[in-house]
């Protein structure tokens, strides 16, 4: 389930996504990047993550950065999870941490947020309901709106063009529209987001040739979604499929479950 932050977050929170099953069973996940970070809070059961051949379980609720490579994860047992997706330039904001030292990694609350962190979790973990635990957080943000740290018009417009653009757009194209330099182009997007403006473009084009897919379910219209989307040709995109998710498009189309455009529950890692 998807719900929309109140009006007032809507620049530091993009939504909210709750997964609740009662099921006492192992079920397989694969994660990949939507462009941007959150945090995860865990009510139930948390999941556990693949390092390499070893597997190391969640804490109970942390904050996640970019994603520059697939995760697999396993639910072992009943799940009840709420997802705060914030905008990709939030953590950079609220924190002033450089989005880049928390690509592919969690961190604790309080080490982000310090003390307040902690007794944010405490409040999650205590409440009865999904609303209560979403007036938490936003209660907890709101209080920070005075201190968010807003990036230069420069970044922004940016961020502007290439979601306008469905990240069909070349940095050269972003050079020529603003007045920067590749070099220092390249360093805002690494503080602000973690990822390169090129990488960050890539990123919001595949989630647009999701979307895409969505509205083309029949495995027979792939082709019309990888034009619409921009890619040169279906070979081009199904490298690009099996590089950054591990499956190609047509297996992304028959994955049971999708718990989200970029969260799907399949059979076995493939």
């Amino acid at each position: 389930m998807q719900l929309a932050p109140s009006p007032y977050l809507s620049h530091i929170i993009k939504h909210y996504l709750v997964l609740e099953h009662d099921e006492e069973l192992q079920l397989n996940y694969r994660l990949f990047s939507d462009g941007n970070p959150g945090m995860v809070f865990y009510f139930k059961t948390p999941m556990m993550q693949y390092a390499g051949q070893h597997l190391s379980k969640h804490p109970t609720s942390f904050v996640y950065g970019q994603l520059t490579q697939y995760k697999n994860l396993i639910c072992t047992g009943k799940l009840g999870m709420l997802v705060v997706v914030l905008q990709p330039h939030a953590i950079y904001a609220l924190s002033r941490i450089a989005a880049y030292e928390l690509n592919d990694s969690v961190a604790n609350l309080n080490d982000v947020f310090g003390n307040g962190g902690i007794d944010l979790q405490d409040q999650i973990l205590n409440a009865a309901n999904i609303q209560s635990r979403i007036g938490y957080i936003e209660s907890f943000l709101l209080k920070k709106l005075n201190h968010v740290h807003s990036p230069d018009s420069v970044f922004t417009g940016a961020l502007k063009l290439i979601n306008d653009h469905q990240g069909n757009i070349s940095v050269a194209c972003l050079l020529n529209i603003l007045p920067v330099t590749e070099r220092q182009l390249e360093r805002k997007f690494k503080q602000f987001i973690g990822l390169g403006p090129k990488r960050f473009a890539d990123t919001v084009k595949l989630q647009h040739f999701l979307k895409l897919l969505q509205k083309h379910p029949s495995r027979s219209n792939i082709a019309e979604a990888v034009y619409e989307g921009g890619y040169y040709d279906q070979a081009h995109l199904n490298n690009y499929f099996k590089k950054n998710i591990g499956i190609t498009p047509t297996q992304y189309q028959a994955s049971n479950n999708p718990l989200a455009i970029n969260f799907i529950q399949t059979q076995a890692f493939l």
